[in-house]
């Protein structure tokens, strides 16, 4: 049995709210199926509705699969999906007001880690990358598409109908669902593709899946530039494997979002079977990155040396005129001449000792970036080396510190990140408007999120725990199960279910998380030996000396109390939904980063379609 390689990631993108979700897990059902499982639901419905709605249908897809005493995997799948169906459908019925309640869903299911079986609904896709070649495997329920299937269009007509790109089926819709399990490789007959996708289709080794939301390969809105091409898709889906490859889909895509577009949510689960040839094309990768870092360093040490190279001539030939000047002057003396020597020397040794490598600039300099540098790393004063991508794992050893400039876009100033011994975090993502981090266990840093509009996210690796800030944020892990943030200054929020619902901090407070329960207690002053420990990280670099000023991080007292961690067992919060961007900002200029709001468009109506097989009502459009 080969096994399979699973990852996902999910973002936002240009919106306030996430309405994907998606799941991927490795279990035996209860009938004894062997299965890999992985499902993406893109929700319908605005915010909550959405949002609701595509969690549930992952939760009740999962369940219902290892729950199941049933052998034959397609009809498995089709009861799984419809179960998710009923259940967004009541709960539809259950909420207030008119408002759809909806979402798509793809779902692959690997038997044995051999033979693939599929589920759409909707417009959200599944490729699959074989041999260097990607190919979609599912096929749209779109008004274009569902018109040729039940004959009432022919294609050229469906493509220029104003309703072409609506979506014509959607779970929670209707209290029934026809599940299309048609693998469209090689025909887009509905019947034909059925018949194929319900008799299984055997993967090879190598071969990549990759399940998205339409967000990943819809165009961004002001330039119709696609956030990811088919050939960098093949390329990380070739070099990078599991959790890694979702991360490097990812970190393409947000990098490509317009500043101010307002691009859908995006969400990539990857499934792929082992493969040796991937990890040997993963080392080739990573020698290449190398190789066109050490150009790029020796070119900037060039652009240095070239222009340090021509003042050493000048010093030189100013030093031989001035050297002949001496022996042709009649009252020069032997003490002068020597002195005029000497201070020639002297400078020729301090240009000849500024050759070989260019300088670093402080970190309270904004730093000078090349192409495909997102950020610098420091060890208080000195510079280490330059960031070059979202998945890098940054380590601080226990007795030193370290420092990150995040500054990819050339901003008048940095997103400051100070880290203190035992610290390893990742920079899950940089864009023009956010900067994310991922911290792991037994970590402590400062954050500063600079000119990023909407301020930085910090997640608990491997906890649904993230923070989010404009303005001065600071975490530790407190023993083994405790997790303390203090907002310092600016608007400050954290959440305890991946940012569904969104709890305000208050600058001044402090809050304590119960990793092993996953709650919050309630807010507090900040206690002063976190004030005292944050003011002396600060002031092992000049940047973090200007952020204690500004994040109005007060100096020491006399005496350093000792550090017990508080839990307070039961969150006393609000469970309305709040925003992921807080209503104030604390800027890095005079004028605060502009905010903005998200509205889902109404459902549309589209006329509905009648024929034997398969039935449709247009539903909403895709969100």
């Amino acid at each position: 049995m080969t096994r399979i390689l699973l990852g996902s990631d999910t973002n936002p993108g240009g919106r306030k709210y996430n309405e994907d979700r998606c799941g991927s897990d490795s279990f035996a059902t209860r009938g004894g199926l062997k299965l890999d499982v992985a499902v993406v639901c893109d929700g319908v419905g605005g915010e909550e509705r959405g949002e609701r709605a595509a969690q549930l249908a992952v939760d009740t897809v999962l369940g219902s699969l290892r729950s199941s005493d049933e052998s034959d995997v397609p009809t498995l799948m089709t009861a799984a999906v419809r179960a998710a169906n009923t259940a967004i459908f009541a709960e539809s019925q259950r909420m207030p007001g008119s408002e759809a309640m909806a979402c798509t869903l793809v779902l692959a299911v690997i038997k044995n880690g051999q033979t693939l079986h599929i589920a759409n609904v909707g417009d959200s896709r599944i490729y699959l990358c074989r041999a260097g070649k990607l190919q979609q495997l599912t096929h749209d329920h779109t008004f274009a598409n569902v018109m040729v299937w039940l004959g009432k269009l022919s294609p050229e007509a469906a493509a220029a109908n104003p309703d072409a790109d609506k979506v014509m089926r959607a779970l929670g819709i209707k209290d029934a669902l026809q599940v299309d399990q048609g693998l469209y490789l090689t025909t887009t007959d509905y019947g034909e593709a059925n018949r194929l996708g319900r008799a299984g289709f055997p993967l090879k080794t190598g071969d990549s899946l990759l399940l998205c939301s339409d967000g990943l390969v819809k165009g961004a809105p002001s330039t119709g530039q696609r956030l990811i091409t088919p050939a960098e898709i093949v390329h990380i889906l070739q070099t990078q494997e599991g959790p890694a490859a979702a991360r490097a889909l990812m970190s393409v895509a947000l990098g490509r979002i317009p500043i101010g577009d307002r691009v859908d949510n995006i969400t990539a689960v990857v499934a792929q079977t082992e493969d040796r040839a991937r990890a040997a094309g993963l080392l080739q990768h990573q020698s290449q990155q190398r190789s066109r870092q050490r150009l790029r360093l020796g070119l900037v040490a060039l652009a240095v040396a070239v222009p340090l190279g021509g003042l050493l001539l000048l010093t030189l030939a100013g030093f031989a005129w001035f050297f002949l000047a001496s022996q042709r002057g009649q009252n020069a003396t032997a003490t002068q001449l020597a002195y005029a020597t000497a201070g020639a020397r002297a400078q020729t040794q301090t240009v000849q000792a500024f050759t070989p490598t260019p300088t670093t600039p402080p970190p309270t300099a904004v730093p000078t970036l090349v192409a495909g540098e997102i950020a610098k790393l420091y060890n208080e004063l000195q510079f280490l080396q330059a960031l070059v991508d979202d998945g890098h794992l940054v380590r601080v050893p226990a007795d030193e510190t370290r420092f990150i400039a995040v500054n990819h876009r050339g901003h008048g100033a940095n997103a400051d990140v100070h880290l203190a011994g035992g610290t390893q975090l990742q920079l899950i993502s940089v864009t023009d408007a956010r900067t994310q981090i991922r911290l792991l266990a037994g970590s402590q840093l400062f954050v500063q999120s600079g000119p990023y509009p909407n301020g930085a996210a910090v997640e608990m690796a491997g906890l649904p725990i993230i923070a989010y800030v404009r303005g001065c944020l600071a975490a530790e892990f407190v023993e083994e199960d405790h997790l303390v943030a203090d907002c310092f200054q600016g608007a400050c929020s954290f959440s305890i279910d991946y940012g569904v619902t969104i709890h305000e901090i208050t600058a001044g407070q402090s809050i304590t998380f119960d990793l092993k329960k996953v709650q919050a207690g309630n807010p507090l002053p900040i206690a002063p030996q976190d004030k005292l420990s944050y003011w002396r990280l600060l002031q092992l670099s000049s940047a973090g000396q200007s952020d204690a000023r500004f994040c109005q991080v007060p100096p020491p007292p006399t005496a350093t109390p000792a550090r017990t961690a508080t839990s307070e067992a039961t969150p006393t919060f609000p469970a309305t939904p709040g925003t992921l961007e807080p209503a104030s900002a604390v800027p890095a200029t005079d004028t605060p980063p502009p905010s903005s709001t998200d509205t889902q468009p109404p459902p549309s109506e589209t006329p509905t379609a009648t024929a034997p097989t398969p039935t449709e009502t247009p539903t909403t459009p895709s969100p």
